[in-house]
């Protein structure tokens, strides 16, 4: 499990890591492959944007409100294996794969996280849930920020792990991914290379970067359009507007560090945790940018003494 876990979560790994090549976006109506397992709750969700969401849910509703698990850059619902068992005992989990990743569509359109925040407050709405807690990693983050500030009224608390939502943690490569067919240019002659050099560097123990795993990396690769898609993802990285806007979150939030993370630097977790209104950081010893993985027992403590609050502690926030 542990290996199939980081195989899906370590493109944002080191932020040269973005993707894409030469090829063609997803044809409307390709499948990808992805088998609904009825078991996992496994189902497609078509939003506004005419995208499919590739969604599983899992567990019973109870007294608390379902979790939204949002994922990072180039990564995909796999990651949440290590804490979605531990949230889905007193409630239900959604669990996403973001438009252009994982099993989800990779059709052209705008991947802000202003868009992506829209197609989830889509999934809630297709699955009847007025209101959800979010827990969120890397560039998940931005997504649920926005989700927070564009959908308040659907999000009670949120969980930021690793957050990358600063424009000032755009690498040079991402900013020339913008220009037309540099960005092609780019992606197509280093993505794929040297995943096995690349990948550790998101890990405080290398050692849990094993060739099984960047070999899952690479075959992940295939699927129709991941290249453009991961493309149009990178370029939808421009969070200066959006960041503006982060002090007029109210929602509790609880922004969870590693303190080894080299991808989105402790520093930018502190200066979040000072403009969010209501906000808590943590930082976890001898962890990297995947503290769910590599600090799971901790991380998943965290988590459930900030989410398991009952729902009248925390009114809804009004749009």
């Amino acid at each position: 499990m542990r290996r199939s876990i980081a195989a899906s979560v370590c493109s944002l790994a080191l932020c040269c890591a973005a993707a894409t090549g030469c090829a063609g976006w997803q044809r409307p109506g390709e499948a990808l492959g992805a088998r609904l397992d009825p078991a996992v709750g496994a189902r497609y969700v078509h939003t506004g944007s005419g995208r499919a969401i590739y969604t599983e849910v899992r567990g019973e509703q109870g007294a608390l409100p379902p979790v939204l698990l949002v994922h990072g850059y180039a990564s995909n619902h796999d990651v949440w294996d290590p804490l979605e068992p531990s949230l889905r005992e007193h409630r239900r989990t959604i669990n996403v794969d973001l438009p252009g990743f994982g099993w989800s569509s990779r059709t052209e359109g705008d991947y802000s996280p202003v868009a992506l925040a829209h197609d989830l407050a889509d999934v809630l709405t297709a699955l009847d849930v007025p209101q959800a807690d979010v827990v969120a990693h890397s560039w998940g983050s931005s997504v649920t920020l926005a989700l927070a500030l564009e959908h308040p009224a659907m999000v009670r608390r949120i969980v930021l792990i690793g957050g990358w939502i600063y424009d000032e943690q755009i690498p040079p490569f991402f900013r020339w991914a913008r220009l037309p067919g540099v960005g092609e240019a780019l992606f197509s002659a280093f993505y794929t290379e040297r995943p096995a050099d690349r990948f550790p560097d998101a890990f405080d123990d290398p050692s849990i970067v094993s060739q099984e795993l960047v070999e899952a990396i690479e075959r992940s690769f295939d699927r129709p359009g991941t290249s453009r898609a991961a493309l149009a993802a990178a370029r939808g990285q421009c969070f200066r507007q959006l960041q503006t806007r982060y002090r007029t979150v109210r929602q509790p939030a609880l922004l969870v560090w590693g303190a080894e993370d080299r991808v989105s630097r402790a520093r930018y977790g502190e200066r979040l945790s000072h403009e969010l209104p209501d906000a808590e950081y943590v930082s976890i010893p001898r962890a990297g940018h995947f503290p769910m993985v590599e600090a799971a027992g901790t991380t998943r403590a965290l988590l459930r003494r900030f989410l398991d609050v009952a729902p009248q502690q925390t009114p809804a926030v009004s749009p």
